[in-house]
């Protein structure tokens, strides 16, 4: 037990950066005396379980290095549950997870991060009112209770999340850096999602204009990303087009040298583990799948071209009410 101990005080302190006096930092950030800090790096009494998951969060290391040291075949992930019955409180803290990179980091903090998606990712969505609504709007519908009557016009978004959208927004606009490895579906089906409400009268015609209109805006603004390079004017942004179909979505990210790994339940709900076994093992193969993809941002012109344009193509079929999907 003593080694345990011993080993966990070890290794927070080795988190603690250099310049910062380890006791007088334990002592502000878990609300101890001084010899309760001393006590616990001794090994006489050992950091709460509360105590490291703060000091985790703090320090950016992982829980799983700490708690199951001597058991390296197991790993603790975050589902991100949210404690509240109300979906829209529930959304509004799985936005906050989805951005918590973003959202909580100084401005002298960078993000590297390679996605893998099927779906449209949401940090392009929130720079479309109507496309952020639209996604809202699916997530109340579906658990709402009276969903059969729940209309897109009912739609009100929270401020909250309102303010959430504006600030992420300002955040994205930082020299972060983004790949994202798309399949070639991404914007079909964002559009069936589309279609399928319309077709259930929970969209009326003038709103099912403006969400075309945007899904169109879309398409030439990540034709646009694909062409310069960099999205937002710092982000420096690249697309991989899979020759492959992509059956589920993670992300693979490192902050400040960080790693950190997310697979994606839904658009909105990913699984965090901060393993460092495990996100390398997860890196490994997000780079392993590049091979069964084409860079399309500033080469493979043709492809890009062409790739894009037969996005427009779904738009004009959503349009012209072509039936993409049927009832």
């Amino acid at each position: 037990m003593n080694k345990v101990k011993n080993t966990t005080a070890a290794k927070i302190l080795s988190y603690i950066p250099a310049r910062v006096k380890s006791i007088d930092y334990l002592m502000e950030t878990l609300n101890i005396s001084r010899e309760s800090v001393y006590r616990r790096i001794r090994g006489d009494i050992s950091f709460t379980f509360d105590e490291i998951a703060k000091l985790s969060v703090e320090l950016g290391f992982s829980v799983d290095e700490l708690i199951m040291q001597d058991a390296p075949s197991h790993i603790f992930f975050d589902l991100h549950v949210s404690k509240s019955q109300n979906p829209s409180d529930a959304y509004i803290t799985k936005y906050h997870r989805y951005f918590q990179n973003i959202l909580a980091l100084p401005d002298a903090k960078e993000i590297e991060s390679t996605m893998i998606t099927n779906f449209v990712p949401l940090e392009f969505i929130v720079l479309f009112n109507n496309l952020f609504k639209f996604a809202y709007f699916r997530k109340m519908h579906q658990f709402q209770e009276s969903s059969l009557k729940y209309f897109y016009s009912d739609v009100a978004l929270p401020e909250e999340l309102l303010y959430l959208q504006h600030k992420t927004v300002e955040r994205l606009k930082r020299a972060h850096t983004f790949t994202y490895i798309i399949d070639s579906n991404i914007f079909l089906n964002l559009i069936r999602e589309i279609q399928y409400y319309y077709k259930r009268r929970l969209i009326n015609d003038s709103e099912y204009d403006r969400l075309r209109e945007e899904v169109t805006g879309l398409i030439d603004m990540m034709e646009s990303v694909a062409q310069t390079g960099f999205c937002n004017s710092n982000a420096k942004s690249a697309f991989y087009l899979s020759s492959l179909n992509i059956e589920s979505s993670s992300r693979y990210a490192e902050i400040n040298g960080t790693a950190q790994s997310q697979f994606f339940i839904e658009s909105i709900e990913p699984i965090t583990i901060l393993n460092p076994n495990i996100c390398t093992i997860h890196k490994r193969w997000l780079d392993s799948i590049r091979k069964y993809s084409t860079l399309i941002s500033m080469s493979n012109e043709i492809l890009q071209v062409k790739y894009f344009n037969k996005q427009r193509t779904y738009i004009e079929e959503l349009s012209e009410n072509i039936k993409i999907i049927s009832l």
